[in-house]
């Protein structure tokens, strides 16, 4: 009775300190009152029910009908699901939904912290499973930076404490331990000081794994993502292109380039009609993980073109762009082409992949970082460029269909004359490369490149008012206007903003935010995606977005369309709906469609789980628990007799192949050095297996005796191994009779 008593002290401590400290973490220290009534309650149900065999089996089915009841009948599931939802949001920076269900998760979480805790502090499980999790606990806290928990894990501290003396001790009672127990976690945690001490190497190192960890296991933060608005081409606001831009020359990084390299920021592929946003975004890829290649091969179109197609030295040469940043206030955006083939980055920097193909670190990048990549350099226009993706069209694309739907679909506000203007365009082209080559040249020798530009009017479709209306604008116009005229004749394309990098005789391109750029990516059956810039060339060769704002610019002559030019006088189209465009932000999640990793606590609770179950795995295989489910005397004796062989082996003393089982125990007799006498053991070994006979009681227990003087002398972290061989490794792999 008092030892029954004495482990429903030391259940409900530990249940209280992991319960307070998970509280303490979601921010509901208000509710720790409500969660120690419950812990107490219904530690104090289990405890009277542990007393014998069929009151346990009566509260088993009580609380399996209650749980039935309560998730069928009382809309249970409901609460459950939108708990879990809420805890699991929290955990991903979204705080506003759990404190709507803070009754329900305290009430949840306390029941099941009680009852792990009454399975974790049971005597036949020794100490070593509670002290896994409460270190486990402790790892949660260290890696969420929140060391002032630590306070309300003082109960549990002492619980564990108790078990780990009681399991070195056990002819000592626990009720007797416990109050030791207490007295030392106590001290342990008065004589710490208030402030801690910290020893500046050894912080950095650990502040550095830390960090370490979360890169490249946990990175879920929200980043700073690359947009156009930071250098000055959003004057309408990020929600609407156009209006006039005010670039500056400031500096933002220094690329060492064999050739003028577009460096690629934001990738986008959805048009609103006034803006374009990302929706595929959400879910982030650790670039060097194995787990990933295949999604990283496939983004970056490493294994297009095929065969002897994409072995063109001419065309697919790979080169090197190395970039040093410049910038102190820069984007997580790591700025890079398209066709990646290795990536270096330098320092500390982690770089991740998402599914719209965008490069980003962990953290914003900052002056002096640098990084290298090797990648060809293609550019829609090149000679012979539209002889080789013509060829490729006859390869197998598995990837085609797939993405011809996603890249070409458009809202349904355009006009017809739009359709018209566009198929006018293309009509003479024979391939998908002639027709974005045709689409590209028409827009920069037909459209007029300023910066100085009229406000876009509300309610007016962006890309329909600079084709049909103002017939003049930038980059931002330009790209929009290709991509959704490709999309209208069937071509994959997608809008992407970055930077240009022209470089200079040296080989250096000294890039400033005049170098910001926006340009079309258009997708080729068997080839992959393909660089367009509609953006008219200056009479020098290089884009105007290279010039400084205030030289002249040279308007290129209008050339035609293939069959009719467009409208000279087109009055503002009308009707035009609205588009609802959803807000886009600057950070990435923030996006509805995305699809979140889990964060670092949600591991590490999966971890904590994990943990749990291997703890109840390892009480259920207590040699104790297992003899006690044998009915048959025999029985009970195989499992003592097998567990004192499993501590034999785990000390790399096995009996040899030729040994019987007497000559084996004398042999281990004669050492000297188990502390108990082995040779009686052997013989009843003989007596049953050779001469079919029944063990007797004493026999069973002379077994169960010599297994608890093998464990007494063993350290606690042979226990350990020895608790993981027994609950862990298949009986047939350990079988003693064999």
């Amino acid at each position: 009775m008092l030892d029954s008593l004495a482990h429903g002290v030391v259940a409900f401590l530990y249940a209280l300190g992991l319960a307070m400290t998970l509280l303490c973490v979601m921010g509901f220290t208000a509710q720790i009152p409500l969660s120690a009534v419950i812990c107490l309650v219904l530690t104090a149900v289990c405890t009277v029910a542990s007393l014998n065999k069929w009151s346990m089996i009566a509260l088993l089915g009580l609380l399996t009908a209650s749980g039935g009841v309560w998730l069928t009948m009382m809309g249970g599931l409901t609460i459950l699901t939108d708990v879990l939802r809420a805890v699991t949001l929290h955990m991903t920076g979204l705080t506003t939904a759990l404190p709507l269900f803070a009754q329900e998760t305290v009430m949840l979480l306390s029941v099941v912290c009680t009852l792990g805790a009454f399975l974790l502090t049971h005597r036949s499980a020794g100490g070593y499973p509670a002290l896994m999790v409460l270190l486990l606990a402790v790892l949660l806290l260290w890696l969420g930076d929140k060391p002032m928990a630590m306070v309300y894990m003082l109960p549990a501290v002492a619980a564990t404490v108790a078990l780990l003396i009681h399991t070195a001790h056990v002819i000592l009672p626990l009720r007797r331990i416990l109050p030791l127990a207490a007295v030392l976690a106590a001290l342990a945690y008065l004589i710490v000081p208030a402030q801690g001490v910290s020893i500046a190497p050894l912080k950095n190192a650990a502040d550095e794994l830390r960090q370490t960890i979360f890169d490249y296991l946990f990175f879920t933060e929200p980043r700073n993502v690359f947009t156009l608005a930071s250098e000055g081409y959003y004057s309408q606001g990020q929600n609407q292109l156009g209006g006039p831009a005010t670039p500056d020359d400031e500096p933002v990084m220094m690329v060492a380039t064999p050739k003028r390299t577009y460096l690629r920021g934001a990738v986008k592929d959805e048009y609103t009609g006034r803006a374009w946003i990302d929706t595929r975004a959400g879910r982030r890829y650790l670039w060097v993980s194995p787990r990933w290649r295949s999604e990283r091969t496939q983004l970056f179109d490493a294994l297009l073109p095929g065969g002897a197609l994409g072995a063109d030295e001419g065309l697919m040469a790979v080169s090197q762009v190395s970039v040093r940043m410049v910038d102190e206030g820069s984007a997580s955006t790591m700025f890079v082409p398209q066709r990646i083939r290795d990536l270096q980055p330098g320092g500390d920097m982690v770089p991740y992949f998402n599914a719209s193909s965008e490069v980003f670190a962990t953290r914003d990048l900052q002056a002096g970082d640098t990084y290298t990549v090797s990648a060809p350099l293609m550019l829609g226009g090149e000679a012979g460029l539209g002889t080789l993706v013509t060829a490729c069209a006859a390869s197998e694309d598995p990837a085609w269909e797939s993405i011809r739907q996603e890249y070409t679909r458009l809202p349904g506000h355009f006009q017809q004359e739009l359709y018209t203007l566009t198929e006018s365009v293309v009509a003479d082209a024979k391939t998908p490369y002639d027709k974005a080559y045709a689409l590209q040249t028409y827009l920069s020798r037909t459209y007029r490149y300023a910066l100085d530009v009229e406000v876009i009017p509300a309610n007016v479709d962006f890309v329909s008012y600079f084709l049909l209306k103002s017939k003049e604008g930038y980059c931002t116009y330009f790209a929009s206007a290709m991509t959704v005229m490709c999309r209208m004749a069937g071509l994959p394309a997608r809008y992407v903003e970055g930077y240009l990098a022209e470089p200079e005789e040296n080989g250096v391109a000294y890039v400033t935010g005049m170098n910001g750029h926006a340009w079309t990516e258009v997708y080729f059956e068997g080839f992959g995606w393909l660089t367009f810039d509609a953006t008219p060339v200056l009479s020098n060769g290089r884009s105007p977005s290279s010039q400084q704002q205030d030289e002249p610019q040279q308007e290129p002559e209008p050339s035609p369309p293939p069959q009719e030019n467009p409208p000279e006088d087109t009055e503002e189209p009308e009707d035009t709906p609205e588009p609802e465009t959803p807000p886009e932000e600057q950070t990435d999640t923030d996006d509805p469609t995305e699809n979140r990793q889990p964060s670092a606590l949600w591991l590490l609770w999966l971890l904590l789980l994990l943990a749990l179950i291997a703890a109840v795995r390892i009480l259920l295989t207590q040699p104790a628990r297992l003899a006690a489910r044998e009915t048959a005397e025999l029985g009970r004796w195989m499992v003592w007799t097998q567990a004192m062989h499993d501590a034999l082996n785990l000390r790399h003393l096995r009996r040899k192949p030729s040994e019987s089982p007497i000559a084996y125990m004398r042999r281990l007799d004669q050492t000297h050095r188990l502390g108990t006498e082995l040779t009686p053991i052997g013989e009843c070994e003989a007596l049953v297996f050779y001469g079919r006979l029944d063990p007797q009681p004493e026999e069973t227990r002379m077994s169960s005796q010599a297994y608890a003087c093998l464990t007494a002398a063993m350290p606690w972290y042979r226990k350990v191994q020895l608790a993981a061989v027994r609950a862990f490794i298949p009986l047939k792999k350990r079988d003693f009779t064999r």
